[in-house]
């Protein structure tokens, strides 16, 4: 895995907590990790998202029928036939969103 090409978009949509320095480079470098460790093959693209207390339920309630806050919610973006979806554009597997309450 080492010469394929890993995108990790990072995208803040909260206002109440500052983004610590170094922060987005720890999450692109935790995401490499991970698929490394997985063995994980071929171009990959993460989504993480970084929302505040409010955001995160509403996510929890409208996808887990959880009317609570949580600190990290995740998505695999697999087709249905238990592939993951291709981005045409770059053909990276996109592999899902990850949203953390700050």
């Amino acid at each position: 895995m080492t010469k394929d090409k890993i995108k990790v978009i990072i995208t803040n949509r909260q206002k109440d907590v500052a983004i610590p320095t170094g922060l987005r480079m720890l999450v692109r470098r935790c995401c490499t990790a991970v698929l490394q460790m997985e063995n994980f093959k071929g171009a990959a693209e993460i989504s993480v998202s970084f929302v505040n207390n409010a955001q995160i339920k509403e996510l929890n309630a409208q996808y887990r029928d959880k009317d609570i806050e949580t600190d990290v919610l995740s998505f695999v973006m697999m087709g249905e036939d238990g592939k993951f979806d291709i981005d045409p554009q770059t053909g990276a597997q996109i592999l899902g969103d990850v949203v953390i309450s700050m």
